[in-house]
């Protein structure tokens, strides 16, 4: 789950993480404040839905009011949820399919965003040359065999 607040000046450049707490931190160049950190919502994977939790995401507005003192003047404007796709392992699959030929294979990340330039780089090397300049046997659909289908 997400919190999205309205516009304020610039403070902040990097992500923040936090630890010993759950905290995700960042600022958009719009200024806009985007509060997470793996607070989970209500997930009906039949329907694909999910449904907010505001206890969990009163926390997260505490936990950044209590370190940012600028978030106290802070405006929420929306929140949100998404269901992420997860492997078992917390490790994502990138490579060849092990069943189909010509299908190469980006998931499974339970966050991936900032991921995505060196991922578009190794699936590019794949689809265009067959292998990749990066060791990538760790993440590897094979690793499954025998678990879940490909």
């Amino acid at each position: 789950m997400m919190l999205v607040t309205l516009r304020m000046p610039r403070f902040l450049e990097p992500v923040v993480l936090g630890t010993g707490r759950p905290l995700s931190f960042k600022q958009t160049a719009e200024g806009t404040v985007l509060i997470g950190g793996g607070r989970l919502s209500r997930v009906d994977r039949g329907f694909e839905t999910t449904e907010l939790d505001f206890r969990e995401l009163t926390a997260s507005a505490r936990t950044v009011r209590e370190l940012f003192p600028v978030m106290r003047g802070a405006v929420i404007h929306r929140g949100w949820a998404g269901i992420e796709a997860r492997m078992p392992d917390e490790i994502p699959v990138i490579g060849p399919s092990s069943t189909a030929p010509d299908v190469f294979h980006a998931f499974g990340f339970r966050t991936g965003f900032e991921l995505g330039p060196i991922v578009g780089r190794i699936t590019a090397e794949l689809i265009t040359t067959g292998a990749s300049a990066l060791p990538i046997a760790p993440f590897s659909i094979r690793r499954f065999a025998g678990n879940t289908p490909d």
